[in-house]
């Protein structure tokens, strides 16, 4: 009996260590770096390769109101879009804006500042893209690094490369919002800052699923997703019913884009760029993503694609990994 004890203790020993040398072979850490903002810090984290190394670079920009790790970085039945392409041979960064995930917050998430002029609006945050692609490029020894963004992150990406494109292999602007003639009917918002629930934004991705269509979101993202977005505002807890505060700046953006006043010029984009949506996505319609195609004239290469049955949030949604296979063969 005690052999049989020793060898299970044995074998457990030796089942473990290999387990634990699995897992560190996963090299992924966050980093904080200096912001646009003197003593506030933005989180990026950094995933090294899993297959074999590709020697190329990756940066992800998340949207409005949840950050990198409930994004690119969220696993739905233990892989995430990080995951998918560490595996392929990409080092990956993601970054987390002020104010969102393990970045520092703005002053007036937590005190009423009143009016301020540096509320990290698109002409803010792109500064920071600029820290963190210079950290990179550094860091990986690579001269130019490809950028995904989705939504308001991919359109505060499409302006950064008409004043960086320089520093950009590859540009994948991931359902951005883009210029509308017209006028909106509702205004800019009020309020610096944003309270939802996790509940009142699940709920919001559900009401883009046509009434008529099975649901799209994955069951993670139904189970866990919003515990875990809430877990990633240290001061949702503060309040009641407990929510997630982030900046109210994308939707400044979205007010001036939707009435007429541009964040970039398409013309300027210098980049092979992709652009992706999902099929029943109203935010990057199909008329935007026409519009937005013919005026990317001084691109040496670019591609538009449709996934079918997604919505605004594909990367949580079961056709998930067509947006994911895209992106990978752009990024050939």
């Amino acid at each position: 009996m005690k052999k049989l004890q020793i060898f299970f203790l044995t074998f457990l020993f030796i089942f473990t260590s290999c387990n634990n040398v699995v897992k560190t072979n996963i090299m992924e850490k966050d980093m904080k770096l200096p912001s646009r903002i003197k003593g506030k810090y933005l989180n990026v984290f950094h995933q090294s390769p899993t297959g074999v190394p590709l020697n190329r670079a990756v940066l992800f920009i998340h949207g409005a109101s949840f950050p990198s790790s409930l994004a690119s970085g969220f696993k739905i039945d233990g892989v995430s879009w990080i995951d998918n392409l560490t595996m392929a041979g990409y080092d990956v960064y993601a970054l987390d804006f002020l104010g969102y995930g393990k970045s520092d917050r703005y002053d007036y998430m937590s005190k009423n500042y009143g009016k301020n002029n540096n509320i990290g609006t698109a002409s803010d945050v792109v500064q920071d893209i600029d820290i963190v692609l210079n950290f990179i490029r550094n860091n990986a020894k690579i001269n130019k690094i490809s950028i995904i963004g989705h939504s308001w992150g991919a359109t505060v990406s499409a302006l950064y490369a008409t004043l960086h494109s320089e520093k950009i292999d590859k540009l994948v602007l991931f359902a951005p919002f883009i210029q509308r003639k017209g006028q909106t009917e509702w205004d800019k918002p009020k309020e610096l800052y944003e309270d939802l629930t996790p509940n009142e934004r699940i709920e919001q991705f559900v009401s883009k699923i046509p009434k008529d269509k099975v649901m799209t979101l994955e069951r993670d993202v139904i189970k866990k997703w919003g515990k875990e977005w809430l877990e990633s505002d240290p001061t949702s807890k503060l309040r009641i019913p407990h929510s997630v505060r982030f900046p109210s700046a994308w939707q400044v953006d979205l007010f001036n884009c939707w009435n007429g006043k541009s964040l970039f010029s398409p013309t300027k984009i210098e980049n092979s760029t992709l652009l992706i949506r999902g099929e029943w996505d109203t935010t990057f319609s199909f008329s935007d993503a026409e519009n937005l195609f013919k005026q990317l004239i001084n691109v040496p290469n670019k591609r538009y694609v449709v996934i079918d049955k997604s919505t605004h949030v594909m990367h949580l949604e079961k056709n998930r990994f067509k947006l994911f296979n895209e992106v990978k063969l752009f990024l050939k």
